[in-house]
């Protein structure tokens, strides 16, 4: 059990073929949603992103999904823009593959939600600092 625990962890740590992130950047109102990929060798990706906006006016769903080819380029799909009201919550999920196997999904919400009492880190200097940023690396090999 210990072993295939271990095995688990060190699979989903190593670097895989492709990388991806979504992003959740917050600028006044608005919220810049942005999916990119990039890779050393060339795949076929296929992703689907769907939003969920709630806030005081009700909930809102969208999706959009589509196909690229990774490069080491950064490619970045989507690069969205959300109206954002001081009461709203937004989750952002990307489902995805490389070459037809399903990876993990991207999950990124805002405000970000962290467990009470979790500690905070410390602030940083850049503009960047209020991004989040959800990343993985696929273990297809």
């Amino acid at each position: 059990m210990l072993t295939a625990t271990l095995a688990a962890m060190l699979l989903a740590s190593a670097a895989g073929p492709v990388d991806a992130r979504l992003e959740l950047v917050p600028e006044a109102d608005r919220l810049n949603l942005r999916l990119c990929f990039s890779s050393a060798k060339v795949h076929k990706l296929s992703y689907q992103l769907e939003v969920r906006a709630q806030g005081r006016a009700g909930t809102s769903r969208s999706r959009q999904s589509g196909e690229l080819t990774s490069a080491p380029q950064p490619q970045c799909p989507l690069n969205n823009w959300l109206g954002v009201a001081p009461d709203s919550h937004i989750e952002a999920t990307v489902t995805w593959t490389i070459d037809g196997e399903e990876q993990t999904p991207l999950h990124q919400s805002y405000p970000s939600t962290e467990p009470a009492g979790a500690p905070k880190p410390a602030p940083r200097q850049s503009p960047a600092a209020e991004s989040m940023v959800a990343r993985s690396a696929s273990n297809l090999r």
